[in-house]
């Protein structure tokens, strides 16, 4: 599934590259809203992008970065 990248995509993105984090987390580091950083991370999931590390807490890591041109990961 291709990825829409968009200025809230490639804020958490970002921070995620850094490494693990939780949505609450994502939402400190970018300003962006939960609705938003929940709609970013289901769509993230979805394209296989970003995986559950600890599904409980929330934890997710990237696993492959969409903004990368061949889209083999990170």
């Amino acid at each position: 599934m291709a990825i829409k990248i968009t200025p809230s995509t490639e804020a958490i993105l970002d921070v995620l590259q850094e490494g693990r984090a939780t949505p609450g987390y994502l939402q400190e580091q970018t300003g962006l809203s939960r609705n938003t950083v929940q709609n970013q991370l289901r769509s993230l999931l979805s394209g296989d992008c970003v995986q559950y590390v600890h599904e409980p807490t929330g934890l997710y890591e990237l696993v492959d970065d969409p903004r990368v041109g061949d889209g083999n990961g990170i």
